[in-house]
Parts: C-alpha cells; structure tokens; sequence
C-alpha cells in the first residue's frame, strides 16, 4: 500500500484546508469543488470558498453546495470587491488546517493530490511548501496546451529556486505548512501576483519539494498571457523588492532577485519582439539592469538588433519559443 493510499483510509491525519478564491464563476465552481471532494476523498477535509461579491448567481450555486456539504464547505461572502489578494485573505484567514492548500475558483484538482502531498509532509517536518506539474488547457476546447514543470533543471528545493527560477508555476499546484505562513497571509501591497510573494515567504522557513505526477489542471481563458505578464511586470518586480527589503543580509536572496528579475524581464522582451517591438529595447536595457551574465548580454544584443529588422523578429521569436524554460 503506498502512502498516498494508507493516508485515504487513516482518518486520524491532520487537517487540510483548501482555500478556494471566486469571482463570477457560477459555471465553473461545482466542477472545481467536485474535482476537490472526487473519490477516494481524504477524510480530514475543509474548504474555504471567498465569494468576491460576485455579480452573477455564484451565492445561489455557493449555498446549494454549503447545504450539501454542510461538515466540509465554509463560505466567506464578501460584502465588498477586494479584488485577488484581498479575496485570497478572507479565504485564508478562515482555514484551520495544519497544511493549505491554494485554489482558483475554476481550476481543479486531480485524483490523490491530497494525498500525495499530505504524504510529502508526513515524511519530512522540514518541509514548508509542496508544488506539482499541471495541465494547461484551454478553456474554450479542453485541449491541453502545456504541461508545466517537465524541465528537470527548473526543480525547486528552496526560496532561492523559488525566486530565480521563475517561481511556482500555477498556485494551485501549492500546498503549504499552516505554521510556516506568514502573520500577514498575502501581502497587501500586491493587488495581484502575491501568491508568489506568499510562496517566497512560505519558502524562507523550510524546504520546497516538487511532487512527481501532474495532479491539476489550470484553466487559460481571457487576456492573452504575453499582455497580462507584461501588465504584472511591476507589480512582480515590487514583489521581489520587498522580500530584499525584509531580508536586507541576504546576500544568496539578493543575487536569486536579481536572476529572478532578469528572467521574467528576458521573456518579456521576446514576447514583445513578436507584438510590440517599440518596447523591446527599454525592457532589454531593464534586464540587463539586473543581470550582466554573459546569457543576458546575448539576449540584450540579439533583442536589439531584432527591434530595428523586421525580418529578424519572426526568427529570433520562434528561436526564443524553443528555449522558453529560460524565461519566466
């Protein structure tokens, strides 16, 4: 029996929260509370779902899954719009796991999950955060587009790797050691991608571990992602400022910040060589800014003299899509 299995039929195991954040999702949130409660279920369970005051019937659909699964499902209704990080508060501060586990309201987990990371955190009391592959798929067709986390070399085992490898790849790939959060949850001071600041702080207490095994699913509908990365370029770069500024004699930290920084920058300037070439080279020169290896040279060179040639840019950009796994 695998420990994954022995964990579905022990029921003296600790808790697990699943915090789920929705806004407007009234067509997608059962399948997502159903894909958390499939078979065999663990028996320890809650789920917190934050209601973001929602404009469609999600209060209507939450209610008949709150009074099917009265033990399980609590629902925090907010009265106000806190947009993402307000949202994922209010969902966080109501769970009373010893682990979290992180969930949009129109993704879905996989069968044994639970499971398998709740084993991960059994085996090792050091362990702080726990992160699987996911499937990406488009919503419109089901048909899966990626498969994130296969490239060995992007493995995360500590905060360092969190922070200059491009961070966790879908946050409902997380689950998370209660005690090892911070006070404050997710940083107020980021509207919207504090679910990595929130794993940069998580991860600053222990250990990281990939589980093996794709056991989710993310859901890619609405802004294209080369324009909403480039839209949270910022705010992801205030993000790893402030974790400097909380640890200013972190000298590992600062150089990881400052790869991280480079990074998510070099794939921004490929991204915009193939939509928005007048922004390649003030974010090539941004980059550099950050990291002067001579990989980044390369790509601060090769950037710029593709701007100015339009017959370069489908070239480098398709040469760029090979290499993805360099750039967050």
């Amino acid at each position: 029996m695998t420990n994954s299995a022995a964990i579905s039929e022990n029921e003296n195991l600790p808790r697990v929260s699943v915090m789920v954040i929705t806004y407007n999702q009234a067509d997608l949130i059962e399948e997502t509370i159903a894909s958390i409660l499939a078979e065999p279920r663990y028996p320890n369970l809650e789920i917190v779902i934050a209601d973001d005051c929602s404009t469609d019937n999600s209060r209507d659909v939450l209610a008949a899954l709150r009074a099917k699964y009265p033990n399980i499902i609590k629902l925090v209704l907010n009265e106000n719009n806190l947009g993402i990080t307000g949202n994922s508060n209010a969902a966080f501060f109501e769970t009373t796991g010893d682990f979290v586990a992180i969930m949009g309201g129109d993704d879905l987990f996989l069968q044994g999950k639970i499971q398998a990371q709740v084993a991960q955190f059994l085996a090792d009391e050091k362990l702080v955060l726990s992160y699987h592959p996911v499937e990406i798929f488009e919503h419109a067709t089901g048909r899966i587009l990626a498969i994130t986390d296969q490239k060995k070399r992007l493995t995360k085992r500590s905060v360092y790797d969190v922070i200059d490898k491009g961070g966790i790849a879908g946050a409902s790939s997380m689950m998370v050691r209660r005690s090892a959060c911070p006070s404050y949850g997710f940083d107020e001071r980021l509207p919207v991608v504090s679910d990595w600041k929130f794993a940069i702080d998580v991860a600053f207490n222990g250990r990281v571990e990939k589980l093996d095994g794709v056991y989710g699913k993310y859901r890619k509908s609405g802004t294209g992602a080369s324009e909403r990365t480039y839209q949270l370029l910022d705010e992801s770069l205030m993000a790893l400022s402030f974790a400097q500024q909380e640890h200013p004699n972190d000298i590992r930290l600062k150089r990881a910040c400052d790869k991280g920084a480079a990074r998510y920058i070099a794939g921004e300037v490929y991204r915009s060589l193939a939509n928005h070439p007048e922004r390649t080279t003030t974010l090539a020169d941004r980059m550099l800014s950050h990291r002067k290896s001579p990989f980044y040279v390369l790509v601060w060179f090769v950037a710029r003299i593709a701007a100015r040639f339009p017959f370069l840019r489908n070239i480098v950009t398709r040469a760029a899509g090979r290499t993805t796994h360099f750039f967050k």
